[in-house]
């Protein structure tokens, strides 16, 4: 038999992922529907935040990746006393477009 373990998220955690995933909403390159977001908060109102994410096929990797690392900094930084010490984007894949039928 299995046992599983959850963890449930503070308030500080579940309010540090909804920007984080409205920063990632605002990003057209990227595959929502392959996207992880892990938080860390530290003591002293610090937080490390880590997105595993695809992005579509075409579009500008390293510019993709630090436009949303610098958004995500600087929207905690606006809407929480919470500093980004680290804002770390792993792209997992590339992901071929829809095409239109």
């Amino acid at each position: 038999m299995n046992t599983f373990r959850y963890r449930k998220r503070s308030a500080v955690e579940a309010t540090l992922l909804t920007i984080v995933m409205m920063c990632v909403r605002g990003q057209t390159e990227v595959a929502l529907d392959d996207c992880e977001v892990f938080i860390t908060v530290a003591q002293g109102e610090r937080c490390r935040v880590t997105v595993k994410m695809s992005i579509r096929y075409g579009a500008p990797v390293m510019e993709v990746c630090r436009q949303l690392q610098q958004h995500i900094a600087e929207e905690i930084a606006a809407m929480t006393p919470y500093v980004a010490e680290a804002v770390d984007i792993v792209v997992k894949r590339l992901v071929m477009p829809e095409k239109n039928a």
